[in-house]
């Protein structure tokens, strides 16, 4: 089969696109003909060796953790899918496991999900790690009706899903990104729109439930002030805790928490609610074909690109 691998870590130049030999399914394992993937910041950490598994790495890697196509066979155990479903999915390639970026994907039956009605497959690759990860970081804000959220890369591929799922849930928007996103921004559900490179936020008066940074790099001097009490900072980044922060959660209740992905079946399946709601827009504004899947790479690293950037098989 085509695909684009690695055997050594490094920037996008050391992807090379080739053969590989196909995979085969094993029990609860699916074998997916690959239609799209999109690309999420553990990938290039991946090929760069920033994420490096226990142990010494195995080459050549192949990347792309989230995907979306149609079953070809299914293995031992596998009962909810059957070849020609159309699905999508999740493949943990932090662990080991290769990924969904050739022609062949073998993905875990506890992490594929069959393709919601209306969904492309392109949008349904944009999916999981981004989305997921939004969901799981405004849970730690509680129910947001009526609540202030702030999202911090408000455009990107985790902050696009959060501005939406934060609205959809009630909360009052306040985005972060450049003024030349401001307009998806708005589009996505923000009633307020701050550009980072121009306004310090804690110039505006204005206090926050919950802050959402899924861009990861705010300070945290700057977040406690930007924090109601009992305000919850979330970051995709995040820093971890220690004394001082301790303290200011005792006295005051602000909070430090981690915005990392979970992927739970009943996560998948609020995801896909809000879609089928209408509340939950994927957006995809940059698709490469497999053999320039470097240049995806490459835009991805930019930190510029809006929404999802997906390779298309």
């Amino acid at each position: 089969m085509k695909a684009i691998y690695f055997s050594s870590f490094g920037g996008p130049e050391v992807l090379q696109y080739g053969e590989i030999p196909n995979p085969s399914a094993g029990p609860d394992r699916l074998i997916i003909l690959v239609k799209a993937v999109s690309l999420n910041a553990a990938d290039y950490k991946m090929r760069n060796g920033y994420l490096k598994i226990a142990g010494d790495p195995v080459f050549p890697r192949i990347p792309g953790s989230d995907f979306a196509g149609i079953v070809k066979e299914t293995g031992d155990g596998v009962t909810l899918f059957k070849p020609c479903d159309k699905v999508y999915g999740f493949i943990p390639t932090i662990s080991g496991e290769q990924g969904a970026m050739a022609e062949l994907v073998v993905a875990s039956k506890h992490l594929v999900r069959h393709l919601p009605e209306g969904m492309a497959f392109e949008e349904a690759a944009a999916l999981p790690a981004a989305a997921l990860t939004a969901l799981n970081g405004l849970r730690n804000g509680g129910n947001l009706s009526g609540k202030s959220v702030l999202v911090n890369g408000a455009t990107g591929g985790v902050g696009h899903f959060a501005v939406q799922l934060a609205r959809a849930q009630g909360a009052r928007v306040t985005a972060m990104c450049s003024s030349r996103n401001a307009d998806l921004a708005l589009k996505l559900g923000a009633s307020e729109v701050i550009d980072y490179k121009t306004t310090d936020p804690e110039t505006l008066g204005k206090k926050f439930d919950l802050i959402l940074d899924a861009y990861g790099l705010m300070k945290r001097a700057g977040v406690y002030r930007l924090l109601k009490r009992k305000g919850v900072y979330a970051s995709t980044l995040f820093f971890g805790s220690n004394l001082a922060a301790a303290l200011v959660q005792f006295f005051s209740g602000k909070k430090l928490a981690s915005a990392g992905m979970r992927s739970w079946q009943l996560d998948f399946e609020e995801i896909e609610s809000y879609f089928t709601r209408g509340q939950l827009h994927p957006v995809v504004e940059n698709t490469f074909p497999l053999k320039s899947a470097a240049d995806a790479f490459r835009l991805s690293e930019g930190g510029k690109s809006r929404g999802k950037i997906v390779v298309r098989i």
